[in-house]
């Protein structure tokens, strides 16, 4: 029979680190496997429940390194642009300061650009004026398209 009181404390010792080092990748394999899903997912449940008023969710990145399907939570009053203060800051270099603007207005959004230098565009139009946007529409800023996703 096996009698643990035999054991050398060397060999009980070698247990205990094999098993805590065993645990520790485990816990870091855990720790991976929850990040990469939050990674897939790109948090777009969290997003979604603390934007009341509506998202842009990203088509396109352009060259700005933001990844596809990032959501940005929109106020009743957002500002798109290239200054950190924007609601929306985009790093590239073909948008202004402060781009464009999306302004809810009656339960319906507006898309207005701020006099930026290479225009706003609306599924593919140019906007020369405050237009309506609805759920689902195009904005590209620069080389970023986002897609609008209204809340009713």
């Amino acid at each position: 029979m096996f009698d643990i009181a035999n054991l050398s404390i060397g060999v009980i010792l070698l247990l205990l680190r094999v098993a805590v080092v065993f645990l520790l990748y485990f816990f870091l394999w855990q720790v991976m496997r929850v990040v990469t899903r939050e990674l897939q997912v790109g948090g777009s449940a969290a997003a979604a429940q603390t934007a009341p008023y509506g998202q842009l969710v990203v088509l396109n990145a352009g060259p700005t390194g933001i990844p596809v399907g990032k959501i940005f939570p929109l106020a009743p009053v957002t500002v798109i642009g290239r200054s950190t203060e924007a609601e929306v800051a985009l790093n590239d270099t073909f948008l202004s300061s402060e781009h464009a603007r999306l302004e809810l207005r009656n339960m319906v959004w507006f898309l207005e650009d701020l006099n930026s230098t290479n225009s706003t565009f609306l599924n593919g139009f140019e906007v020369r004026a405050a237009t309506e946007v609805h759920d689902g529409d195009v904005v590209r800023v620069g080389r970023v398209e986002l897609k609008l996703v209204a809340r009713s």
